[in-house]
């Protein structure tokens, strides 16, 4: 099963430290926000998630449209 990073706006405070870390750059910052820009080259190797400092980013199953 395929999972990615998914961020919970609410609790995100913007400081960017999962951008600069994800070792296949597939998360991008847009204004205040990390965004997944490359959904596809994401490893889901949990590091955007173990990086951030209030738990705003969790790696989820991607949901099939099957």
């Amino acid at each position: 099963m395929r999972e990615l990073p998914m961020l919970d706006t609410a609790k995100c405070n913007g400081c960017g430290e999962s951008v600069v870390l994800c070792p296949v750059g597939c998360l991008e910052q847009r204004g205040n926000l990390p965004w997944l820009v490359r959904p596809r080259s994401c490893i889901a190797c949990t590091v955007c998630e173990v990086v951030c400092p209030v738990s705003a980013i969790r790696l989820k199953p991607l949901v099939s449209s099957n």
